[in-house]
């Protein structure tokens, strides 16, 4: 797979400067996406935990949704509903936590930067457990690049996650749940209306590993389908590749709109 993505980069390398449905960062199906879009993005997906008599298994859908601010800034929001159970654990389903994001991205030629925060809201559904206090916010500011070869892409990013309070203060309790993030998503646009994907996602806990099974290396082999000039459908899976992954398989299918609002 590898040598057929490298292929595709050679043969793309010459078309640095492109237009179209190549002129912008196909959106990652599960990492986090550095560019600025017009785009409208539902998600279902399905995860578990099974190498272990501890199985857990968790299901959601999410609908995002993102509009430019001229050419360099964004602002995006969502929510989700998550579906959770878990045989040494409290299992619990109903709306997730509220997003909102801001984002900046410039373009220096085929080389991208961009840089964001978003603040999550009070998981409105999730019982405490003792681990995490479901209502306090999350904080997450992150930062990327991206290399563009015509076809061939390439993004990653490194973001930052904490709990807050509603001053966005570190919350007073004993015990913090913060993790550092990282990914990189490859995409290869074919003759036939469909982007090849390879992303990997790392998570690390900060300060200590105060949830069983936190951290976690997971590779994702995906596809988007282009269905006319504004909408995708994007499948992609999750495969665990560390001891004591958070999850060691799963899988998104996803629907992607792409607003008209720059033509």
């Amino acid at each position: 797979m590898f040598s057929f993505f490298l292929a595709g980069e050679i043969l793309a390398a010459p078309s640095f400067v492109s237009s179209g449905k190549n002129a912008y960062l196909p959106y990652p199906v599960w990492g986090q996406a550095i560019g600025v879009y017009n785009i409208i993005v539902m998600n279902a997906d399905g995860a578990e935990y099974s190498k272990s008599p501890d199985y857990e298994r968790t299901r959601t859908a999410t609908l995002t949704g993102e509009v430019k601010l001229g050419n360099y800034f964004s602002v995006s929001g969502g929510y989700g509903y998550t579906d959770q159970y878990a045989t040494k654990a409290t299992s619990w389903s109903g709306w997730d936590r509220w997003r909102a994001g801001l984002k900046s991205f410039y373009r220096f030629g085929i080389l991208s930067l961009g840089a964001g925060v978003s603040v999550y809201g009070p998981a409105v559904s999730q019982p405490w457990t003792g681990e995490r206090n479901p209502n306090w916010l999350l904080l997450r500011p992150q930062v990327g690049f991206a290399l563009d070869f015509g076809k061939t892409k390439f993004q990653a990013y490194g973001l930052y996650e904490r709990e807050a309070d509603s001053h966005l203060q570190d919350p007073v309790q004993e015990k913090h749940y913060r993790y550092m993030e990282a990914g990189a998503t490859l995409s290869y646009e074919t003759d036939w209306h469909l982007i090849l994907l390879l992303e990997t996602t790392y998570r690390s806990a900060v300060e200590g590993t105060i949830a069983q099974r936190s951290d976690a290396f997971n590779l994702h082999p995906g596809v988007q389908i282009l269905l006319g000039e504004n909408s995708r459908v994007s499948i992609s899976g999750l495969y665990g590749l560390r001891e004591g992954n958070t999850y060691d398989r799963g899988i998104r299918v996803g629907y992607q709109y792409i607003l008209p609002l720059d033509e």
